[in-house]
């Protein structure tokens, strides 16, 4: 059977400010893997293709195989389109795909469509236009598919959704990752007769997993899963539901609350309920918490963030320049990729950095900063573009081996050098203001 499964942003551009800057929003780790790659190991489509904006298509089409910004050639069974960042709802069984053969259902910007090969025919020339201008905006489907009442995805209004929807989430996670990988290693031939581990049935454990002494793995909260690679320091407590990518290493400390690693991380301290996309460091004392951050991020010793107003209130984040309430009593920080912290580094309740921010001083951070910005203590400048790249390729180039492992390339690639510089332009003017905010005589009186 030939299926084709099409990934597209539609018209989620910014809902996951400031973390979609790099990536589409399918490419964000929601559990043990991204969006677009849960729906892969689900569906096992023949041909995978994908819409994103011009400055993003370079970047995309160097880290995947697929097509990007194109229509796969031939005449196919079954097409799948999966539009924003939806996730199968883990309360129903997908084995068998017991669906019409035609249906769509949306929630919000988010959409999941099917079509069999006659559905297809009808709109193909439909889909391929909306995918010449990069798949934004809604795709109308054909009059003839059915309409699902309920859908079957789960439909995020912001990261703080994707952060709360992990316990469930790793929970289907784990049934269809041991469908897919067996049962793993059994526990006793990695670890040290003093680990401690609690449920272990609900352990799975990748080739090469090193755990050390004097740790305790409980997964009575719920599973947890080490990729290949993974090694465990001593004195770690790790509590599901967990995930923790292939060749990271957690360097001491507490994880509790459901977190979500992805792979190449040195992690420490504590962390509690949240996402790292991947290659990144926290590997001090500091606390983390009920936040996402991208990849290439560097916290620096202490570094910590508030997840709780004192008051109790719901949580306002600034996405794209506005206040967008979460609803949420507990939100931490969301800190984009190649953003660093310096030692002592205080965060703001649902705080946020933009790609290439680099706070230097410690102390208070502001709660929001846009991209390439540079500085701390009420004086800021911006991140000189050419200084910030020179910075992204020494972090890279310290990942070689890992990025090889997970079949990434081990330098900073041409798409995502260009997608870095498109950034950087489309975000001179939000920079501008906040350094004339930050810098005014008045805030430093």
């Amino acid at each position: 059977m030939k299926r084709w499964l099409i990934f597209a942003e539609g018209g989620t551009a910014g809902l996951f400010d400031p973390l979609d800057a790099l990536r589409p929003p399918y490419l964000l780790r929601n559990g043990a893997w991204t969006v677009a790659e849960r729906w892969i190991k689900l569906l096992e489509p023949t041909e995978v293709a994908a819409g994103t904006g011009s400055s993003l298509a370079g970047s995309l089409a160097d880290q995947t195989a697929w097509k990007v910004n194109q229509i796969p050639d031939g005449r196919p069974d079954d097409v799948w389109i999966v539009i924003g960042a939806p996730s199968p709802r883990p309360d129903l069984r997908w084995d068998g795909l017991r669906f019409p053969v035609a249906f769509t259902s949306s929630r919000g910007p988010h959409c999941v469509m099917r079509l069999d090969q006659s559905a297809w025919e009808r709109v193909k020339h439909q889909v391929t236009a909306w995918f010449a201008n990069s798949g934004t905006g809604p795709l109308t489907a054909p009059p003839e598919s059915t309409v699902l009442d309920e859908p079957p995805f789960l439909a995020p209004d912001g990261l703080w959704d994707l952060v709360n929807s992990l316990a469930l989430q790793i929970g289907f996670d784990t049934e269809l990752w041991t469908r897919l990988n067996g049962r793993g290693g059994p526990p006793d031939q990695c670890r040290h007769d003093s680990t401690v581990l609690i449920s272990p049935e609900k352990l799975w454990i990748g080739r090469d997993v090193r755990i050390g002494p004097h740790t305790v793995i409980d997964a009575s909260y719920g599973p947890v899963i080490l990729d290949a690679g993974v090694v465990i320091e001593p004195f770690t407590r790790l509590e599901g539901p967990a995930f923790v990518g292939a060749h990271t290493r957690l360097a001491g400390g507490k994880i509790s609350g459901g977190c979500a690693f992805g792979p190449g991380c040195r992690l420490g301290g504590e962390i509690e309920a949240s996402i790292i996309q991947g290659f990144t460091n926290k590997v001090h004392e500091g606390f983390f918490g009920h936040g996402f951050m991208g990849e290439w991020v560097n916290l620096g010793a202490m570094t910590t963030n508030s997840d709780l107003k004192n008051n109790y209130g719901s949580v306002r984040i600034t996405r794209l320049g506005q206040t967008v309430d979460t609803g949420c009593l507990k939100a931490g920080s969301y800190l984009a990729d190649h953003t660093k912290t310096a030692i002592g580094t205080l965060l703001p309740t649902g705080s946020t950095t933009g790609v290439g921010v680099n706070l230097l001083s410690g102390g208070l951070a502001p709660k929001s900063v846009p991209p390439f910005v540079w500085g701390g203590s009420g004086r800021y400048t911006e991140h000189r573009l050419e200084r910030m790249l020179d910075t992204a390729r020494a972090a890279i180039a310290r990942r070689s081996v890992m990025l090889k492992m997970a079949n990434r390339a081990d330098q900073l690639s041409g798409g995502e050098e260009k997608a870095l510089r498109a950034l950087f332009a489309a975000s001179a003017e939000p920079r501008a203001a906040f350094l004339q905010n930050q810098n005014s005589p008045s805030d430093r009186d």
